[in-house]
């Protein structure tokens, strides 16, 4: 997990290593993500779901309870679907607190990767960054 600390803000608590995971999966497909497809990409990382964690506890309650009710995620019904589906998507909180160009820059890191070799993600992430600087630059 030491790679995901280097990038995170808070690196002294692993949950915000998990959360920036999620986020990160979220973000590369697209902004929604189908909780199966969530909860495989988790266990490729040795993070199950279906098992205790020694440093989470109970994985899926950390983040369908507490990342929801801290507003990091949305954990949301898919209409129509039977059996039922959830599908995550970012929260209103991580609109705010995270950036998708750290994000993208993570993702580089971690995949030994140019950010701009996701075009999409790169152009989305840096259009975010100048807006939300312009916006909070016109606040001052």
């Amino acid at each position: 997990w030491c790679v995901f600390f280097s990038v995170c803000r808070r690196p002294s608590n692993p949950k915000m290593g998990l959360l920036f995971v999620i986020l990160s999966v979220i973000f590369m497909k697209g902004g929604v993500v189908r909780e199966n497809l969530m909860w495989n990409t988790l266990k490729k990382l040795r993070v199950d779901p279906g098992q205790r964690h020694e440093e989470f506890g109970d994985v899926r309650k950390v983040i369908t309870d507490e990342f929801v009710r801290q507003r990091y995620l949305e954990y949301v019904r898919v209409p129509h679907t039977e059996p039922v589906e959830y599908e995550f998507r970012w929260g209103q909180r991580s609109d705010m607190e995270v950036s998708k160009a750290q994000i993208l820059e993570f993702m580089g890191q971690l995949l030994e990767q140019d950010p701009q070799s996701w075009t999409q993600q790169y152009r989305e992430a840096h259009s975010t960054a100048s807006s939300s600087q312009a916006s909070s630059s016109n606040h001052r």
